[in-house]
């Protein structure tokens, strides 16, 4: 989630500058142009991530572009049917600290079929917010509700959009996203919950045992479905920034 909502402020920054149909655009002092005729298009486009990180941490007041530390989530709902861990997890009023020391790796993109691939290395990131657990862990039923904590280190995330072209009642041509797909891999990670049906029992203590006995395990379970939330959260936030940026906006001799 941290690296669509990366691409999200990324987006909104380029599209806040106001279209008119063959209006030459203004670069603001936080975006590195580039162009689909660089041969180096790739590295660019890097530099252009990498630059925006200092704006981004701060957030633009002026352009209503929030910082991305804190990251704010309102709602992810994940649910996973198959395996030993069969639950459907609600997490809301989430906030999230440590985006804003990312630093973008590899990027490829393949700008004529609108196909950009990205990662992104974050060296720690906190997590907290409320949660709603219900469902099977192995045969035993679980229900829990309450407060959460995570703190991931050495996190590495991966994004590929799949984007389409379209033009507006005026001729202007736009990249829609079709697909998104996101992927990540953690480092360390300590868990903590606060359990308000099963809290200072026996039981609310033991999950939180259970969760970082078993984190590896947890996440690999559960990763298919996060992965699946998470996209389908950002998918509509990025769709909005996309459809508002003129492909001559972000690629100027496109």
């Amino acid at each position: 989630m941290i690296l669509a909502g990366i691409l999200l402020c990324f987006l909104e920054l380029i599209s806040a500058q106001d279209v008119v149909k063959n209006e030459t655009f203004a670069t603001p002092e936080y975006i590195l142009p580039c162009y689909k005729s660089d041969p180096e298009i790739n590295k660019c486009l890097r530099n252009t991530f990498n630059h925006l990180r200092p704006y981004l941490k701060t957030g633009i007041s002026d352009i209503d572009v929030p910082s991305i530390d804190p990251l704010k989530i309102n709602t992810l709902i994940m649910e996973n049917g198959r395996g030993a861990l069969r639950v459907k997890a609600s997490f809301y009023n989430i906030t999230t600290t440590g985006a804003s020391n990312y630093s973008i790796g590899n990027i490829k993109t393949d700008l004529d079929k609108y196909i950009i691939e990205l990662g992104v290395v974050l060296p720690r990131i906190e997590v907290k917010g409320k949660y709603d657990v219900n469902g099977n862990v192995l045969l035993f039923p679980v229900r829990s509700k309450g407060d959460f904590w995570a703190i991931f280190l050495d996190v590495e995330g991966a994004g590929k959009i799949y984007g389409k072209e379209y033009k507006n009642e005026d001729g202007v041509r736009f990249m829609r996203i079709d697909k998104l797909f996101i992927d990540f891999k953690l480092g360390r990670r300590r868990f903590r919950i606060r359990d308000f049906i099963n809290h200072g029992n026996v039981i609310g203590e033991a999950m939180n045992q259970f969760l970082n006995n078993n984190s590896e395990e947890i996440i690999r379970e559960m990763k298919p479905a996060a992965t699946l939330a998470i996209a389908k959260h950002f998918k509509g936030f990025l769709n909005a920034a996309f459809v508002k940026l003129p492909l001559q906006v972000w690629l100027p001799d496109a």
